[in-house]
């Protein structure tokens, strides 16, 4: 009885050890669209994330490499929507680079960031360049109206992407979930396995 006991404890210490390598061995990157931004986030698990991780990003249909950039302690990585990538309407592939081989992908949609505010940076270089003309009286200028709920169009936009940003890294930690299912019925089917020949052993020894 007591071998039994202590080939059950084997067990289901060597079923611990095949999970925790199994889980350092997987890593995943997820990505969302925030403001004129992607943000990536990367981990092997909910607690232990990617640091100093390379991420690629390409234009999904062509492979072709629009830029790159390294995660933080975090495991974060932010860029801003590339300018190509809105006008050619790219579907946008991430390729997460964790060392010793680990790999991991992500594709960002066009329609997810297809009505994303444009950075300010962009948006100035469209302008047309202004013409110099005399200089006007000054008139006076009424202030500008305010919503009738008292918040302009860019206050509630903070609002609402402040309340959003628990979501998103909620769907990011449900993402990194640790083993899959097949991981631990798989372990659950070995332990299972060593109790049967633990009990043709006792069996063969007591008959």
């Amino acid at each position: 009885m007591n071998r039994l006991i202590i080939a059950v404890c084997l067990a289901l210490a060597a079923t611990l050890c095949l999970a925790a390598v199994s889980e350092a061995h997987k890593v995943n990157i997820f990505a969302y669209v925030d403001g004129d931004r992607i943000v990536t986030d990367s981990g092997y698990s909910r607690t232990s994330r990617v640091h100093q991780g390379e991420v690629e990003v390409y234009d999904a249909a062509t492979g072709t490499l629009l830029l790159s950039g390294k995660t933080d302690d975090q495991g974060q990585f932010a860029f801003v929507i590339p300018a190509a990538a809105r006008e050619k309407k790219m579907d946008l592939r991430l390729l997460l680079k964790a060392g010793q081989g680990h790999q991991a992908e992500w594709t960002v949609r066009y329609d997810e960031f297809a009505d994303a505010p444009r950075p300010a940076s962009d948006m100035v270089a469209e302008e047309e360049p202004a013409v110099e003309s005399a200089p006007a009286a000054p008139v006076a200028v009424a202030p500008a109206a305010v919503p009738a709920g008292g918040l302009t169009a860019a206050q509630v936009e903070s609002i609402v992407r402040r309340e959003v940003e628990p979501l998103k890294r909620m769907v990011a930690e449900l993402h990194d979930s640790g083993p899959s299912m097949v991981e631990i019925l798989g372990g659950i089917g070995w332990i299972f396995g060593l109790f049967g020949v633990a009990a043709y052993v006792r069996s063969r020894r007591n008959p």
